[in-house]
């Protein structure tokens, strides 16, 4: 157990930094948090990709679990689009939720297709 919980850990503290990095990089596109929306749908992409190519044991602690498990964030996404609803923006809470369902599912598709059966 020890082992994979330092792995879990090395990797959430690269992913949590590579998220403050990527996301930080991206401004805004109108009223879209697209550094957020970036983040998602490339751990989407990459988790999908290891899930297809049959990626296991340390890896999975490391990278599927670790990494990405504080690289993407789902509750950011929430918080983002009820922020914009709340300030009377719902045209881009609606965009911004559409995009991250949407381009998010097609990043999985993507690796699938590249990376599937």
């Amino acid at each position: 157990m020890s082992t994979e919980l330092l792995l879990v850990g090395t990797g959430g503290f690269a992913g949590a930094t590579l998220r403050f990095l990527v996301a930080g990089a991206i401004p805004r596109v109108g009223g879209i948090p697209t550094g957020t929306l970036a983040v998602n749908v490339i751990g989407s992409f990459v988790l999908a990709a290891l899930t297809f190519s049959s990626v296991s044991g340390s890896m999975t602690y490391l990278v599927s679990i670790g990494v990405l498990g504080s690289f993407t964030t789902f509750s950011t996404f929430a918080y983002e689009s009820f922020r914009l609803l709340e300030e009377g923006e719902r045209k881009y809470s609606f965009l911004n939720i559409i995009l991250n369902l949407g381009v998010c599912m097609a990043g999985v598709m993507a690796a699938y297709l590249i990376f599937g059966q």
